[in-house]
């Protein structure tokens, strides 16, 4: 009994072992159809046998991937024919490093289970690799012979070579008369130390860490990443200095702020800011509107993406001769202070109790859906009334300032009373000094010239309405003589300030014609070009 027990097991051990060869052979046949199984030479052996794979071969061994592709790893080498390669440039050691890194990936790859596919390859760009109808392709490219499997991975024979595509920094670097923009932006690129990668798992200090970080790559173009990808608009050298020159008045410095050093570092930073758009736009025309990476809406896209782009390895690149974007869009934009947001800053007010006050539910348009609510803690006619709100961000241009109102009729229909105020503002004079709460004034004692002066003893007063928001013209045309970008790189402060003082009385007919409590809802600085 015990002797058959054994004879069946080596029956079934024999049975199973032909099984588990036949379905080898199977495997190897479906997956590596070269000669019925791998063949015992190796990728680089391969290519080398072939006489008509000769100049890639040779291109293999010049570089050292002979090497490489004779270890034991695995590879996958797409590799082309001799015939597709007789105008290539082999002097050009740069080139020939590139194509041959565009053709190799690690691990082995076969086309079984193939119907499209990203392939990581050795320079990082990331290719396809699909099944087009009878055929395979690589990046387009038709595949001669698949799956010739060798002892460390697989080679399929191409028809002709994948052209190397250049990536937005690669583009930049080595396109002719980028000079300006390419210089500026590898001048952002510091080293910076990694305290974390300094020290190992135990804490232990190993060795100073740095890490390269640029502005841009964080902020607007992921330029080397292959695995984004970007529109990018490239100045010329003759369009880099033109918008230059029209951007650099915008940005005039205090010396205690960086003086003209921080006006063209200002002027050069926003001179990029724009340039560059999430996705591939292949049809300007198309598009009423994008946002750049910077978060600004354009509208006039069509005009700044003009004529035919270079395709790029993580995107697309218009080279320009002219920067074209709109200076309201782009780096002139209204400001836009949101009363409601200073409500908690004590030191802005005098006399009023502050809240923001939400306009939802009222069918009446207010900036943001909130206003700011001030309401008298005072009935004291000697004790002023009034809200002062910074404004940063300025530059040194021409604006036309507005403060917005909300009637009270928003939360009492019954209520038409008016707001009475007054205006003073605050900023930077042309010789540095702070020029303190000037006023718009009134011409003759009642025609209000919009017009700002501290000599004055006539200051205007205006009057709301009060059944609709009020957008107030508190100034016309004002130039302010400095920028006022705060920052606290360079310690610059908000110096831009305007003041809202109640003017109505507390007398029992003004305060019957005019409502003490009062509602804003922003100020507003429209630029003046």
């Amino acid at each position: 009994m015990r002797k058959k027990y054994c004879s069946l097991s080596l029956l079934t051990l024999c049975l199973f072992t032909l099984l588990l060869g036949s379905c080898k052979d199977d495997w190897d046949n479906h997956y590596y159809p070269e000669i019925n199984g791998k063949s015992s030479l190796t990728v680089y052996e391969y290519i080398k046998s072939r006489s008509d794979m000769s100049i890639f071969a040779g291109m293999l061994k010049s570089k050292g991937y002979d090497t490489l592709l004779s270890k034991a790893q695995a590879f996958t080498v797409w590799a082309p024919l001799d015939n597709s390669l007789t105008g290539f440039n082999l002097n050009d050691t740069l080139a020939v490093r590139r194509m041959i890194q565009n053709h190799i990936t690690q691990f082995s790859i076969p086309t079984a289970g193939v119907t499209s596919k990203t392939i990581i390859m050795l320079n990082n760009k990331l290719l396809s690799f699909a099944e087009t109808g009878a055929d395979y392709t690589f990046e387009g490219h038709k595949i001669a012979e698949p799956d010739k499997a060798m002892a460390n991975g697989i080679v399929h024979v191409l028809e002709s070579y994948v052209p190397y595509k250049l990536n937005t920094w690669e583009y930049m670097n080595e396109t002719q008369g980028l000079d300006s923009v390419r210089n500026y932006i590898k001048s952002l690129t510091k080293m910076v130390y990694n305290p974390t990668a300094s020290f190992n798992a135990d804490g232990v200090f190993v060795d100073s860490v740095f890490n390269e970080y640029n502005p841009v790559f964080t902020n607007l173009c992921k330029m080397k990443a292959e695995d984004s990808t970007y529109t990018s608009v490239f100045p010329d050298n003759t369009a880099w200095s033109e918008a230059y020159g029209r951007i650099f008045p915008f940005f005039k410095t205090l010396p205690a702020y960086g003086g003209n050093a921080m006006q063209v570092s200002n002027a050069k930073l926003t001179l990029i800011s724009d340039l560059f758009y999430s996705g591939k736009i292949t049809v300007p025309s198309s598009k009423d509107t994008v946002i750049s990476t910077n978060g600004n809406k354009i509208s006039n896209i069509n005009d700044i993406l003009s004529g035919a782009p270079t395709t790029l390895s993580n995107g697309l690149a218009y080279k320009t001769s002219l920067l074209k974007h709109k200076a309201k869009e782009s780096w002139f934009k209204e400001v836009r202070e949101e009363a409601e947001y200073i409500y908690a800053t004590d030191t802005l007010k005098s006399n009023y109790a502050m809240s923001p006050t939400s306009s939802i539910g009222t069918k009446m348009s207010v900036s943001n859906r909130y206003y700011l609510t001030c309401t008298p803690t005072t009935e004291s006619s000697i004790s002023k009334l009034f809200v002062r709100f910074p404004i940063p961000n300025t530059l040194s241009a021409k604006y036309n300032i507005y403060c917005r109102f909300i009637p009270t009729s928003i939360v009492d229909t019954a209520d038409k009373r008016p707001y009475k105020v007054k205006f003073y503002l605050t900023y930077i004079d042309a010789s540095g000094k702070v020029v303190n709460a000037v006023a718009p004034y009134s011409k003759l004692g009642f025609d209000i010239n919009h017009k700002l002066t501290s000599t004055t003893s006539q200051i205007a007063t205006f009057t709301t309405n009060g059944t609709a928001p009020t957008t107030m013209l508190v100034a016309e045309n004002f130039e302010f003589p400095f920028s006022n970008l705060t920052s606290s790189v360079t310690g610059e402060k908000t110096s831009v300030f305007l003041k809202v003082e109640n003017a109505a009385g507390t007398t029992t007919t003004e305060k019957a014609n005019f409502n003490r409590t009062i509602r804003i809802d922003c100020i507003i600085l429209e630029p003046v070009q």
